[in-house]
């Protein structure tokens, strides 16, 4: 039975740096390494709020209590041992968040806040940007309905783009065009300040 399991941590503002120091500390050898050579701060946090996510989701409801990342040929990584288990991982100023299951899985999370008319105008199609634009421009509470829309455009493809191990940076303008087959799952989170997007193959 396909299943995928959705875990949010939106509580990053009240992470200090002993609370990531204690979460890095818990973590495996290998990964411990490659989260302190992190120079930014919270780019750290990030990635450590992150990877505890996905290891206390793994231990507690899955029994994998150690596991090692291997990386498919575009830089997406599986876990080496569990070849069954799919999972994703995103993180954002506001939020982490990880996908676990038993089929390939993208997840991508952003803040509210980013909408820029240069930046709609070079990511997405006309159609997108007919839509982005027929949205209202007021700001409020430091984004508005127009910034909701594009930033759920932009997760979305995000999440194919890492649902298929390919960067974002290739087509990006039509790469929803190439969805066809693909459930798109968005959280819009306004109070908290972000949007999330999970994309999955379509089960037939």
């Amino acid at each position: 039975m396909h299943s995928t399991r959705l875990y949010i941590n939106d509580r990053l503002d009240a992470f200090g740096a002993e609370d990531v120091e204690a979460l890095i500390a818990g973590f495996p050898a290998w990964r411990q390494a490659y989260v302190r050579k992190i120079k930014n701060a919270n780019a750290r946090k990030e990635s450590a709020a992150a990877f505890a996510l996905l290891h206390r989701a793994l231990k507690k409801d899955f029994g994998i209590a150690e596991f090692r990342f291997a990386y498919h040929t575009q830089g997406k990584p599986h876990l080496e041992s569990h070849p069954e288990i799919h999972f994703n991982l995103s993180h954002c100023r506001k939020a982490v968040a990880c996908a676990i299951g038993n089929r390939p899985v993208g997840i991508d999370i952003e803040v509210l806040g980013r909408y820029k008319r240069s930046l709609a105008e070079y990511t997405m199609n006309e159609d997108e940007m007919r839509e982005i634009l027929s949205a209202d421009d007021t700001c409020r509470n430091g984004f508005s309905e127009r910034d909701v829309v594009f930033t759920t455009f932009w997760t979305r493809k995000e999440a194919f783009a890492k649902l298929i191990g390919e960067g974002i940076s290739t087509n990006v303008r039509d790469i929803l065009c190439e969805c066809m087959d693909i459930a798109f799952t968005t959280r819009v989170e306004k109070e908290k300040g972000y949007v999330l997007t999970v994309a999955e193959r379509k089960t037939t």
